[in-house]
């Protein structure tokens, strides 16, 4: 008989392992009500499947970790697989690396870690139970990490083994041909036998019950393997787990095994997506069975989802011919919906493509199935089960009908467009809008803006925002006769007005909000103004400064275009819906001198700002250690792009040195200062290469040191006989502007002896890393109008990096001083804030300590979901809901 489908295996399990050892996995807990829920809940939800798309080109590709795969179908971890086959965990292990997935192994499996890892390449993550004995859990943990694992699932939700009805009737234990081979030589690989279920007095005798959020913290201080926490089911648990350190999470409640009566892990899977808001990725396992579960997963927000029945079914019928038949099967039939719904890449699954019987209208209650166990109800088990079934096909009866069109354009499903017209790699802030309203809003998100840098891979990867990339105006060439100035500064908005009307009006779908930035004011508030009346939509300014001052910086406050480029920004801006800006300083004078009333809305980093991890640090530096580890001295400038970053496996960077798994930061390396700039008149690059100059000559006079130049040396100071290190300095120079070439060339001619600089483009990803490795952050942009304040300072410390940034009116809102940062106004101040803060650099140097635990605090206190939460986020759904009502 040919085998059509994945559940096709279980009979055919059934009839070939004992009874015992297919009731251990088969069965659930207790009245096993969550083992069917399971499955059955997915037979609740609907498609809506989309017409007339090109699918004949499909994508299932994905990352997990930065893994990346062939498809979001991963092997969970399932214990005791030799009970079904002779090569138990071997074969499907193979039949995971040649699907191109995933493979869990259990800490309960009868192959060990090593072994398993002796069956050739591949991508394993290993789950792991947290015994009593944390020696235990430790070597364990470190096996897994030394035999290749990239990642721990740590499962949360077995203090105490569930109540499984079938074990204890067959008094299961594992057969003595077989041990847990992980514990083998612990005197921990066998199971006694009980008069009911040994694996339950092996649980009761071995694992930590006391298990709380603080072990989860403890476990990253001895793995640098990313921890999943598996077995969450609530929003709140899942705040506390991001707020541990979780890398990811797994919705799961242990294949019905543990607590009867939980939700199906697909009906759990929302909460936990929305109380994720995008943090961490969220899997998904139980209850599937067809690629059709799969894509209604990955329409709920599940990033990928794990099998582990299927597995153990197909190994017991056809070993590892089976698994691989399984993985298979799952991968077609999830194709073949994923085509039949119109989707040609994950990217592409939606919340549009799906409904639940939570979306459907109802004109009473949606019938709750919690009183079934209600206390007073005294009736018996039959009853129960009876009452249960008659609520579920009461459910299954309401009327099926499509919300109304306003509460469709309101509701999970509602658009919103970010407009810019700029690179979009080079704007952050727009790059989380679109982030925080497709992971917190639950909308639609289409970015219109120029190509050039890609954004971060969160925006590239989430399935709800999509990019349109319009052409970018050519730059001007210096040859162009001045007399023509005046009409390419006509001829560029008219051109750029066109295009951002067509893009808005005709490219992507209506939205129910822009959300714009500003500046550039003209065209860009002028264009979306008037699409935001041809489609009934409602617009949004977000005020990052003032574009007239900017273009004052070239052309002079008193050119006739500032005043009639104010205009403008004035007259359009007041017609807005809403605005948001970024100091309380620039809504006092919205307020005062424009009349617009904006909600503020500080710059707080993303999650993607945070320290960086030595091993982390380490990696980074191997990837651009040739582009650093150049002479110092004569070549002090070395410019380099994305082209020259490829990665190395080196023991040794300018920084780090690797010694086993051992990471060290070297002694005698040199200060790593980032400064991130545009290269442009109102950032001075000036006062930077001042300061650098005057931090190398005064050193050469206070060490009397002036010709040395020799890579190694160390340069001491006797000050009250205690012995302080002055380090050479290292500056990495980030960011594309008008005057690079310019100041550049300035660098070269210099002939620095103890600093060098290296000026670099680096990617969404790396750039993170780079400040959470740096030793001091400079930030020289001083602001045209005096109102805003720099974005890249609050990266910084988001990755606990302190800052001297040049003193201006608001600047204070942000850098507060001698706690996170100092300011400076010339040259001279920098310098003398460089020598006081790299004194005894690396061990000694108590002033940058100080200030990088300061930078520390206010960036762990503060996040960019919180804040756009709090302030964007009801601003945003109140103009909407005013459009609609």
């Amino acid at each position: 008989m040919e085998i059509t489908n994945v559940s096709e295996y279980e009979a055919i399990a059934k009839q070939k392992l004992p009874k015992m050892v297919y009731d251990y996995y088969a069965s659930g807990a207790e009245d096993q009500w969550t083992l069917q829920e399971n499955r059955n809940a997915f037979s609740r939800i609907l498609f809506r499947p989309r017409i007339l798309i090109d699918v004949s080109k499909i994508d299932m590709a994905t990352t997990v970790l930065g893994f990346k795969i062939s498809m979001p179908i991963m092997i969970a971890p399932t214990a005791m697989q030799k009970m079904a086959h002779p090569e138990g965990e071997y074969a499907t292990a193979r039949a995971a690396s040649a699907a191109g997935t995933i493979m869990t192994l259990s800490s309960w499996a009868t192959s060990s870690v090593e072994e398993v890892a002796s069956t050739g390449p591949g991508i394993r993550f290993f789950q792991l139970y947290v015994y009593k004995d944390r020696n235990v859990v430790a070597q364990l943990v470190r096996r897994a990490e030394r035999a290749g694992f990239k990642a721990i699932a740590l499962t949360v939700d077995t203090p105490r083994l569930g109540r499984r009805e079938a074990d204890i009737k067959n008094r299961f234990t594992l057969p003595p041909f077989l041990t847990l081979k992980n514990f083998e030589g612990l005197d921990l690989g066998k199971m006694d036998q009980a008069a009911d279920s040994g694996l339950a007095s092996y649980v009761a005798g071995q694992i930590d019950r006391s298990l709380s959020w603080k072990d989860v913290k403890w476990l990253q201080t001895i793995t640098r393997l990313p921890i999943l926490v598996k077995g969450v089911l609530t929003a709140e648990d899942t705040r506390l787990a991001i707020q541990a350190g979780a890398a990811g999470i797994i919705v799961s409640n242990h294949g019905a095994r543990q607590l009867d009566y939980v939700p199906a892990t697909i009906m759990a899977l929302e909460e936990v997506v929305k109380a994720a808001q995008g943090r961490v990725p969220v899997f998904l396992d139980g209850g599937v069975r067809r690629g059709t579960d799969v894509f209604k997963a990955l329409a709920l927000g599940a990033s990928g989802i794990f099998i582990g029945r299927p597995v153990v079914f197909s190994l017991a019928a056809e070993g590892e011919a089976g698994i691989r038949k399984v993985l298979q099967m799952l991968r077609d039939e999830f194709e073949l919906t994923m085509a039949l719904s119109g989707c040609r890449s994950l990217k592409e699954i939606t919340r549009d493509h799906i409904m639940t019987e939570w979306d459907l209208p109802r004109s009473h209650p949606v019938p709750r199935f919690s009183f079934v166990l209600n206390s007073q109800l005294k009736s018996s088990l039959r009853e129960r089960e009876t009452i249960a079934l008659q609520l579920i096909s009461e459910a299954k009866t309401i009327p099926f009908q499509m919300p109304e069109q306003k509460e469709a354009k309101f509701g999970r499903r509602g658009r919103a467009a970010v407009v810019v017209l700029g690179d979009i790699g080079r704007s952050p802030r727009m790059q989380y809008h679109a982030l925080s309203l497709a992971r917190q809003a639950s909308l639609e998100v289409d970015i219109v803006a120029y190509g050039g840098s890609d954004p971060h891979s969160a925006v590239l990867e989430h399935q709800c925002i999509h990019i349109y990339k319009m052409t970018q105006w050519p730059t001007i060439p210096r040859s162009l006769p001045k007399i023509l100035y005046p009409l390419m500064l006509l001829l560029k908005p008219f051109v750029q007005f066109l295009m951002l009307l067509w893009f808005l009006c005709v490219k992507i779908p209506a939205p129910d909000v822009f959300i714009v930035q500003n500046p550039p004011s003209v065209p860009t508030l002028i264009a979306v103004k008037w699409a935001s009346w041809l489609r009934r939509s409602t617009f949004i300014v977000d005020w990052h400064n003032f574009g007239y001052t900017l273009l004052g910086l070239s052309l002079g406050r008193r050119s006739r275009f500032v005043a009639l480029y104010h205009w403008f920004e004035k007259h359009y801006g007041k017609m807005a819906n809403g605005s948001l800006c970024v100091t309380r300083a620039m809504q006092h004078e919205l307020a005062q001198n424009w009349g617009i009333k904006a909600t503020v809305l500080y710059d707080q980093p993303p999650e993607f700002f945070r320290p960086a991890s030595l091993t982390e640090k380490h990696k980074l530096f191997c990837r651009i250690d040739k582009n650093l580890n150049q002479p110092y001295g004569i070549q002090d400038c070395i410019s380099n792009g994305m082209m020259g970053m490829e990665s190395h496996d080196l023991n040794e960077t300018l920084f780090t040195t690797q010694t086993g798994t051992d990471i060290f930061l070297k002694q005698n390396r040199p200060a790593l200062v980032v400064s991130s700039t545009s290269w442009t008149p109102d950032e001075d690059f000036g006062i930077l290469l001042e300061a650098a100059v005057m931090y190398d000559r005064r050193i050469a006079a206070i060490l009397k040191e002036d010709d040395s130049t020799g890579e190694e040396v160390l340069w001491k100071e006797m000050y009250d006989g205690n012995e302080f290190l002055y380090p050479r300095l290292l500056f990495i120079i980030t960011g594309k502007g008008p005057e690079k070439e310019k100041y550049e060339e300035k660098i070269r001619k210099l002939h620095l002896k103890r600093v060098a600089f290296r000026t670099m483009w680096l990617s969404a990803e790396d750039y993170p890393l780079l400040l959470g490795s740096a030793d001091l952050g400079v930030c020289l942009h001083t602001s045209s109008s005096g109102l805003d304040l720099p974005m890249k300072v609050v990266d910084m410390f988001g990755c606990g990096l302190p800052v001297c940034a040049v003193s201006y009116s608001c600047i204070k809102e942000l850098v507060k001083v001698e706690k996170n940062g100092l300011l400076f106004s010339s040259s001279l101040e920098l310098a003398d804030e460089l020598l006081m803060l790299f004194k005894g650099f690396p061990d000694e140097c108590d002033a940058l300590k100080s200030l990088r635990n300061g930078a520390l605090e206010i960036g762990s206190s503060a996040r960019w979901a919180t804040e756009w939460e709090e302030n964007a986020k009801p601003l945003i759904f109140e103009v909407i809901h005013r459009n609609f009502s």
